[in-house]
């Protein structure tokens, strides 16, 4: 055995190196297992452990090093619990937007009539509108479209000047309430244009109704509803990219402000 191997401060450099690399690892695991798609149960395990495993080694240089190293199993556990929730309030941003999407369009496929057709939706494998589905894919299409992938790796990087190693969980409780709130409002935004047509045609409905009794309702309603619908809802997929856009450009802000920053 050489003289290097047996020299105490060579195993410390690198106990300290390894805790790094896995405290890396944690955080970023947490974000990829939150992320739209990358966390989808339809890629591989392998897959992705082996995209979280590289993207730590590539990110490790840039990472600042923490005052205090856990030099013991119990604490080094305390630290990835942590950074694993760290990790996962950065992704959980992101896949917020997609439920606000997927909430407008469960308000579309009530008042269209679609709420009794429910698919299987294979990116979460739950019961999802028809709706509410194809605005999610077409969500997290353009999230890698506008390279909203890369900005969250980029504040990922920047959580560590906010969120630092070992200094616990940041957690804006009240900003995150609020967060929840403006989601919500952004996805009844978002419905709303169906909503309105829908609601002034089951008006003009029930006036005609009123004058023509004979008129079977129910069987030109469901029809009527679905055609003006959809011709609504096909106007409003050419605007999404536009309306999202904004979101996608606050996410980094808003993942860091959670955090304190």
């Amino acid at each position: 055995m050489t003289p290097t191997l047996l020299n105490a401060g060579v195993w410390a450099f690198t106990w300290a190196k390894a805790v790094l690399w896995v405290l890396v690892l944690t955080r970023l695991t947490g974000l990829l297992a939150t992320f739209p798609l990358l966390g989808s149960e339809q890629i591989p395990v392998q897959l992705r452990a082996a995209l979280a495993v590289l993207l730590a080694t590539v990110l490790l240089p840039v990472i600042p090093v923490p005052t205090a190293v856990p030099v013991g199993i119990p604490e080094l556990v305390g630290y990835m619990a942590c950074e694993l929730a760290i990790g996962i309030l950065l992704g959980t941003v992101v896949s917020w937007i997609l439920e606000a999407v997927a909430f407008a369009g469960g308000l579309m496929d009530m008042q269209m009539g679609f709420s009794f057709v429910q698919l299987l939706d294979p990116a979460t494998s739950q019961n999802s509108s028809i709706a509410g589905s194809l605005m999610m894919q077409m969500t997290a299409l353009l999230i890698f479209v506008t390279g909203l992938h890369h900005q969250l790796i980029l504040t990922l990087v920047d959580s560590y000047r906010v969120a630092p190693m070992g200094h616990g969980i940041p957690l804006q409780a009240m900003g995150l309430v609020t967060l929840i709130g403006q989601l919500m409002a952004k996805g009844f935004q978002l419905a709303f244009p169906v909503l309105a047509v829908l609601f002034l045609l089951e008006l003009v409905l029930g006036i005609s109704g009123k004058f023509m009794p004979q008129l079977q309702l129910l069987q030109l309603s469901f029809p009527l509803k679905i055609a003006l619908g959809m011709i609504i809802l096909g106007l409003m997929l050419r605007e999404l990219g536009p309306w999202l856009a904004p979101l996608f450009e606050s996410v980094p802000r808003l993942t860091l402000k959670l955090l304190g920053g």
